[in-house]
């Protein structure tokens, strides 16, 4: 009897170690501070795969650009062409030789994901498909996206075409850069949207967005290959972050994982603002020619680090300034106030002069100049 109990017990914690040892839900993931490009949490952060519908983010920052520059406009026609009107997939059913706005085709691509407003949107820009992919490149070369390729606008393959290409760090820099734009803010978190005047309504298919509540977009992706993937973004309190999850064989699985990750890096996690704006510092600024020798210095503007929840605290807090000439104003800045961890710079803010200091008389400044110590 004893013997039976002991290999029951036995069994029940083989087994219990075999599923907190189970692997993960999907092929890769990360979750990026992405101010500081700060890792949380990884696994097979660095690898490559197909990711699907998540190529419409470089799409859009492309597109996004281009009206930035002035080379676009939001209201600028585009004619659907008839290869654009055949794309498969997710789409809003544009028809060739229908015009539609920039704007209205940023909507669909980044809504519902639709693939026809994408490739609508690369021709337009690029001229043809393949110049456009070759910007997309480009700009990923620029980005400094090492492990990304891309051979389509939209990210769904014609048969015997090659897969976009990208692992998760890459997507959480992309996905970052893309929500930097308001506009793109107030999309990834649209659930659906009239089209055609409202003939057509598009849906947005990240779920997160209605059922995560700190969740504030961004894109998903999907095909027989890619899996199930999702770049998303929450914000809770002052801390932002960015999760990628990529190849997840079941669609909830994707989500509820990109769900777990970001509650495991909020609890973990915290933004602090270790110096507020408007703080007057301990440190002076040295002043050249001055009818003082320093001037006091406050914060302008808050500086906020990442750092462990009820971890040990590390940061130094130091003024550095370059020795100013006089006259100086209240409010002009006369350095940085430099925040170190283990000796490396993590957060910087001005340093603002707390008040004036008038130019000296000559023979003061000429004896500053004869002896400056």
């Amino acid at each position: 009897m004893i013997k039976r109990l002991t290999s029951f017990v036995v069994s029940c914690i083989s087994a219990v170690a075999a599923f907190a040892q189970a692997p993960p839900p999907y092929t890769g993931a990360i979750v990026m501070e992405p101010e500081t490009r700060t890792v949380l949490l990884e696994e097979n952060a660095h690898t490559m795969v197909p990711i699907a519908s998540m190529t419409k983010m470089m799409t859009l920052l492309i597109t996004l650009e281009e009206i930035e520059a002035g080379r676009l406009d939001w209201t600028t026609p585009v004619t659907v062409s008839a290869n654009a009107s055949k794309m498969g997939g997710s789409q809003v059913y544009l028809a060739h030789n229908e015009t539609f706005s920039v704007e209205d085709l940023v909507a669909a691509t980044m809504v519902h994901s639709a693939n026809d407003a994408a490739m609508a949107l690369a021709e337009k820009i690029g001229g043809s498909r393949e110049h456009f992919v070759q910007m997309m490149n480009d700009k990923a070369k620029e980005m400094g996206l090492e492990e990304t390729e891309f051979h389509s606008p939209h990210g769904l393959p014609d048969r015997g075409e090659k897969d976009d290409m990208s692992s998760p760090w890459d997507l959480a820099i992309l996905g970052a850069e893309l929500m930097k734009h308001p506009r793109m803010q107030k999309l990834a978190v649209t659930q659906e949207m009239p089209f055609r005047d409202g003939k057509f309504i598009m849906y947005n298919p990240n779920h997160l967005i209605r059922n995560y509540p700190e969740a504030t977009g961004i894109k998903t992706g999907f095909h027989d290959k890619a899996g199930f993937c999702v770049t998303a973004s929450a914000k809770r309190g002052d801390l932002e972050l960015v999760a990628v999850v990529v190849g997840s064989k079941i669609k909830a699985d994707n989500f509820d994982s990109a769900a777990a990750l970001f509650n495991e890096a909020f609890r973990k996690y915290e933004k602090r603002t270790l110096v507020a704006n408007g703080k007057s510092m301990a440190a002076n600024v040295p002043v050249r020619g001055g009818t003082r020798d320093v001037v006091g210095v406050i914060a302008g503007e808050d500086v906020k680090i990442l750092s462990e929840r009820n971890g040990r605290s590390g940061y130094k807090v130091s003024v550095s300034g370059s020795t100013p000439t006089a006259p100086i104003r209240k409010g002009q800045q006369v350095g940085w106030i430099i925040v170190k961890k283990d000796g490396q710079p993590v957060a910087k803010a001005p340093a603002l002069a707390a008040s004036d200091v008038e130019r000296a008389g000559w023979f003061a400044r000429t004896w500053d100049r004869i002896w400056p110590f």
